[in-house]
């Protein structure tokens, strides 16, 4: 994962924190790992991708998704 722009991923109800910084970053819609294209905001996370279980992006209370990131 590079460092930029805000992942989406950080803004979304469905992101795992379990503390450990040596695994790999999940989620409910990807339980083994994030892709990175998803992570580095290469690929939108609002629309169905292939393997996320039926789940998208969803933003966390008083947060939105970071339009931002896809300029």
């Amino acid at each position: 994962m590079t460092s930029g722009p805000r992942a989406q991923c950080d803004a979304c109800v469905h992101l795992r924190l379990d503390g450990n910084i040596d695994d790999p970053l999940t989620c409910d819609a990807f339980p083994a790992g994030i892709p990175d294209e998803i992570y580095d905001n290469e690929q939108d996370h609002r629309e169905p991708i292939e393997g996320d279980h039926g789940i998208q992006f969803e933003a966390k209370a008083g947060d939105q998704f970071p339009e931002y990131a896809f300029i």
